[in-house]
């Protein structure tokens, strides 16, 4: 074929390019017409998150505070103003930061170093101790004991302690652990082995809490307050049965001692019982004769008149009421009067006895 004939057959009428030209251009306007629609579509998508975003952002910055929490507000890692309980606004990181501290809930630090061995073991028998490994405390009396201490405590409800709790030291808890090691060492060099295995626990304790008063809160002015101290004493195991041993004779002369003081006081307080029975009865018989004299003498003065008007009929008239009672049951009588003497006989004639066998 040649190549005229090529072009005539591969050329179109002018009718029918305008057509395919016309075409190209409503697929194009309707290509450009999605395209926008999809692109509008996806700005308002993408606002809408957008907005949630910076809604969750800014709600990322509103923090609640506890009853019982202090909360510090820092900006850029600079304290600003301490947050009271209930709910704030804080930009979110890293602009502000918002720090609790619970300062109702109690903490508990323990101290240790003078017990376990450096594998953490509970102390080992042994005559002689390593320092790098076995953990004990001298006593005052050159003795070794094994002490295990236990410290709960809370931070004081202020501002500036709440600020150094915080900002004051880089690790707080390695602190306190250091001052409790410290004041286990203080206490116990203070006193005795037997006394701190047996009853110097309460002495120890306060020691340890006086140390640690005058360590942090008075030397680093670290306001907390300790609740309780617990401990926990061991001796060395190899005279472990001596200690108990003596401990065990010790509470049995305890024992022996309070009976015999219970004893005691059951005597005297029976004593004091009997005492008071003897002094009432005593008052009795001393109230009875003081009330008899006093009648006597109530009696003696009221007759006074009488005798001085006429002694002697006075006197006869006593000596007759008194021959009235003395006589009154007598069976014999003997009776002198005046000058004459005179016999008086009022016997009652005894009835006779009748042998076995008679009537009456």
């Amino acid at each position: 074929m040649s190549d005229e004939e090529k072009k005539l057959q591969g050329s179109k009428p002018s009718g029918e390019v305008h057509s395919d030209l016309n075409h190209e251009e409503v697929v194009d306007d309707a290509r450009a017409l999605a395209l926008s629609e999809a692109l509008q579509s996806s700005f308002k998508i993408v606002r809408v998150f957008m907005v949630i975003l910076a809604i969750a952002f800014i709600g990322s910055g509103i923090t609640k505070v506890d009853t019982g929490e202090q909360a510090l507000k820092l900006r850029f890692g600079q304290f600003i103003k301490r947050l009271e309980p209930g709910l704030h606004f804080a930009w979110p990181k890293p602009i502000d930061e918002v720090v609790k501290i619970p300062v109702v809930e109690s903490r508990d630090i323990t101290s240790d170093v003078g017990y376990r061995t450096a594998d953490e073991d509970e102390p080992q028998d042994s005559f002689g101790f390593e320092p790098g490994y076995d953990g004990y405390t001298l006593t005052g009396d050159g003795n070794m004991v094994h002490i295990k201490a236990s410290m709960n405590y809370v931070l004081e409800d202020s501002e500036e302690a709440v600020k150094d709790y915080e900002f004051k030291f880089s690790n707080i808890t390695n602190f306190l652990h250091s001052a409790l090691d410290s004041a286990v060492y203080h206490a116990s060099a203070n006193v005795s082995a037997m006394e701190a295995y047996t009853t110097g626990k309460t002495k120890l304790k306060e020691d340890i809490r006086n140390r640690i008063n005058k360590v942090v809160n008075l030397e680093h002015k670290l306001p907390i307050r300790v609740i309780e101290v617990i401990l926990a004493v061991k001796v060395p195991v190899g005279v472990e049965p001596d200690f108990a041993a003596f401990t065990t004779a010790e509470q049995q002369s305890r024992e022996k001692i309070d009976a015999a003081r219970a004893e005691a006081a059951s005597i005297i307080a029976g004593a004091q019982g009997q005492a008071k029975v003897i002094e009432s009865a005593g008052k009795t018989a001393a109230d009875r004769l003081l009330s008899s004299v006093e009648a006597e003498a109530k009696s003696f003065t009221e007759q006074r008149p009488f005798y001085e008007r006429n002694p002697e009929l006075f006197q006869q008239r006593l000596v007759t009421e008194t021959m009235e009672r003395v006589l009154n049951n007598a069976v014999e009588i003997f009776y002198l009067s005046g000058r004459q003497p005179r016999i008086w006989l009022n016997r009652i004639p005894e009835k006779p006895k009748l042998s076995e066998g008679e009537v009456p």
